[in-house]
């Protein structure tokens, strides 16, 4: 354990068993492994000058690599990946020119602001107040552990809008109980990072991979059929498992650590407690009208989903593969909106529709600085990624594994490492599977893995990195919400206490892949692990 690196004076919470530090100290860092990773880490400068050093350098590292020569075969198609010297006239011109549009075609810009403008509704009415408090009256540790975790890591049904809204709320919540709101912040982020690639309903995400996975697959087996259903039988069962892993992390690895070091135990300036005394008459009204409305929110949304409707199925296909998921944004925006607009006309804290717009207003001035890093961050992808650096990166990895000479399913295992590696310089789960699907799926099947498991195990390896991924846009916005609770944080603190989700659940997780597919239990229905 770290030992507590602050003087204060430390005072004990009877009703919930935890540490209360009155830090009196500038300094409040672990020590140990994680505090070697958070005082590194903390050397990295603020995202926008991260992402600004990143550009630098790949442009660098691009003319320098070119210029030796360095590239590498693709395995599979036979053809030579080199790296492309981004400083020529033609790489110049053709980045300022698109500079606007990969800023505003940035995926994480497509999806929050608009889901933004329902939850400034819902927030500053005071629905999520008043949920927040019925919620705090769940009684033990555990039980809210568990709920926030198992939220967390389903919520990638909504794409990438979960990355910014789940957390904070998680925080006022944790805030509301008396527990360290930092520790909701990085139980939230954790579960929804790490857990990306486990769900208990089959989403858009598994529709656009398998499609991906099929064109790589007939590379060796021109008969090979995939669907986005193949590898549910598995995903289905990692949901309970990384669920009970990051809150048993929460509770017995984060939460001590932070109350050890002080971190979050101090008072916000920007946010005042929400206390948890019951809600009145008029609120517990908004809330049942509320609710109403969301019960009347989703009965629409399924009517739409038959045929005729907006998102029935489209000939030859299902519902995940129609225009459904394609509008979860839009769906977000409204799920939030409406339900926050009826508690607000019930309680008063909406007169008029006009009143919403301030609120609307005042919400996305909060994005300001989230936009901001979105053009630092876009551009770096986008010019990382014509450079062929990763690619290369991709092809050396999946020969080194390749060759290592491992049983199937260590095989399997060691490829999650490889996607979580990856990972780290390229996010992004579709396009990053586009590039080394065609390289990893027709190498592994020759060595006897059905391409099932192997984007069963790509999803894994996609997910448990996110949250440290210094490329990763949301890792700015949480140190922006961590600020909030903790000025002290910097992208060090962020990352120490995310990296023991991502090390116990990945190890907790693999072995449990290792197990299924020793065992030859199926990864989907009509598909095994093995081929």
């Amino acid at each position: 354990m770290a030992e507590m690196a602050a003087t204060g004076t430390i005072k004990t919470n009877q009703s919930m068993g935890t540490a209360v530090i009155d830090v009196k100290n500038e300094e409040c860092q672990m020590t140990g492994f994680y505090g070697l990773v958070e005082k590194l880490g903390n050397k990295i400068p603020g995202p926008a000058f991260m992402f600004m050093g990143l550009f630098v350098i790949t442009y660098i590292a691009s003319f320098i690599m070119s210029t030796m020569g360095v590239s590498a075969v693709n395995p599979v198609t036979g053809k030579t990946v080199s790296v492309i010297n981004l400083f020529t006239s033609a790489n110049t011109a053709d980045f300022l020119q698109n500079i606007n549009k990969r800023w505003m075609n940035f995926a994480p810009l497509l999806t929050v602001p608009v889901c933004t403008v329902g939850l400034a509704i819902a927030s500053r009415t005071g629905l999520l107040e008043a949920g927040l408090r019925l919620t705090g009256h769940c009684e033990g540790i555990w039980s809210v552990a568990l709920i926030v975790s198992f939220i967390g890591v389903n919520a990638n049904l909504v794409g990438d809008a979960a990355f910014l809204i789940f957390p904070p709320l998680v925080a006022m919540l944790f805030k509301s109980v008396h527990r360290n709101p930092l520790a909701g912040l990085f139980l939230g982020y954790a579960s929804v990072s790490v857990g990306f690639g486990a769900n208990l309903l089959i989403g858009s995400a598994d529709a656009s991979l398998a499609g991906l996975t099929q064109a790589a697959a007939v590379i060796v087996d021109a008969n090979f059929v995939a669907n986005a259903a193949m590898g549910w039988y598995y995903l289905f069962a990692s949901t309970f498992v990384v669920t009970i892993v990051c809150a048993a992390v929460s509770i017995y690895v984060i939460e001590p650590r932070l109350a050890k070091t002080g971190m979050g135990m101090g008072q916000s300036n920007e946010t005042e407690d929400i206390e948890n005394e019951a809600l009145s008459d008029l609120q517990k009204t908004g809330m049942k009208r509320a609710l109403l409305m969301l019960i009347l929110f989703f009965a629409a949304v399924a009517l739409m989903c038959l045929p005729g409707m907006p998102f029935a199925a489209p000939k030859g296909g299902s519902i995940t593969t129609g225009k459904l998921f394609k509008c979860i944004p839009t769906l977000i925006m409204f799920m939030f909106f409406l339900p926050g607009y009826v508690y607000g006309k019930t309680v008063g804290t909406i007169k008029k529709f006009g009143d919403t717009i301030p609120m609307i207003t005042e919400e996305i001035k909060g994005l300001s600085g989230f936009i901001m890093v979105c053009l630092f961050a876009s551009q770096f992808i986008a010019v990382f990624g014509k450079s062929n650096i990763a690619t290369i990166i991709a092809i050396w990895g999946g020969d080194f594994l390749v060759h290592l000479g491992l049983p199937k399913a260590l095989l399997l295992a060691g490829f999650v490492v490889m996607a979580s590696f990856i990972n780290l310089f390229m996010t992004g789960a579709s396009g990053k599977w586009a590039l080394i699907s065609t390289m990893f799926v027709p190498m592994m099947m020759i060595a006897g893995i059905n391409p099932a498991a192997i984007q069963v195990a790509y999803r894994m390896g996609d997910g448990l990195t996110n949250n440290i991924a210094p490329v990763f846009p949301y890792l700015a916005a949480i140190l922006g919400y961590a600020q909030i609770y903790e000025p002290r944080a910097r992208v060090g603190t962020v990352m120490a206490y995310m990296l023991p989700y991502t090390l116990i659940t990945g190890v907790v997780w693999i072995a449990f892949l290792v197990v299924w597919v020793m065992a030859g239990l199926p990864v989907g229905p009509g598909y095994s692990a093995l081929l």
